[in-house]
C-alpha cells in the first residue's frame, strides 16, 4: 500500500473536499468543544487573500488540510497573549484550523502539514507561529508540542470554549 503523501497549496475547486473533512473531523471528535469549525467563506478567503491553505493528498485524495492565516492588525491575533506591540503583530502567522480525513489518521498528516506551513510562513517573514487548541485534544495540544510550540497561556475562545494559546518563535533571519 503507498503511503507517500504529496503536500501542496489548496486551490477554490478544493473548498469541498476540506468542507467535508473538516465536517467529519466535527462530527467524529469526542467533544463536540475540541473542534471549532469555519464556514465556506472563511476557508475561501484563506486560498491567498488572507493567508494559504495547504492540501495533503493520498493516492489522488484529499488525506488532510491546514489552514495559515495572517491576522496582521485583526482583534483576534493571538501575539496578544505574548504582549506584541502592534507592529510585531504583524509578524504573527496561525497555524488556524487543520483536520485529517479519518482513513488517514495515524499517518502524521497533520505534523507534515504544519512544518510545511511553517516553512512557507518562515519564506514570508513571519516570525511568530501562534495556534490555539482544546487542553483536552491531545492529538492536537501533541502535534504543536512535538513541533516544539510552548503553552503560552489557557483561555476562553470560540464562544466561551477553554483553549491552550501556543506559540514558536522562528530565528530571525
Amino acid at each position: 500500500m503507498n503511503q507517500k503523501i504529496e503536500i501542496d497549496y489548496a486551490v477554490s475547486d478544493d473548498v469541498p473536499d476540506i468542507m467535508m473533512i473538516m465536517e467529519t473531523a466535527g462530527q467524529l471528535t469526542k467533544d463536540a468543544a475540541w473542534y471549532s469549525m469555519d464556514d465556506e467563506e472563511f476557508v475561501r478567503r484563506h486560498l491567498g487573500e488572507e493567508g494559504f491553505t495547504l492540501k495533503a493528498m493520498k493516492n489522488g485524495e484529499m488525506a488532510g488540510f491546514l489552514i495559515v492565516r495572517y491576522p496582521k492588525e485583526a482583534k483576534d491575533n493571538l501575539g496578544v497573549y505574548i504582549g506584541l506591540d502592534e507592529a510585531r503583530k504583524k509578524e504573527v502567522a496561525h497555524m488556524e484550523s487543520a483536520a485529517v480525513h479519518p482513513k488517514c489518521k495515524g499517518l502524521g498528516i497533520q505534523r507534515c502539514l504544519m512544518a510545511y506551513g511553517e516553512n512557507v510562513v518562515k519564506e514570508q517573514n513571519y516570525r511568530y507561529l501562534m495556534g490555539t487548541a482544546h487542553p483536552e485534544n491531545t492529538y492536537s495540544v501533541n502535534n504543536f508540542l512535538k513541533l516544539d510550540y510552548e503553552i503560552v497561556t489557557e483561555v476562553e475562545k470560540y464562544g466561551g470554549l477553554p483553549r491552550y494559546v501556543f506559540c514558536k518563535e522562528l530565528d530571525a533571519s
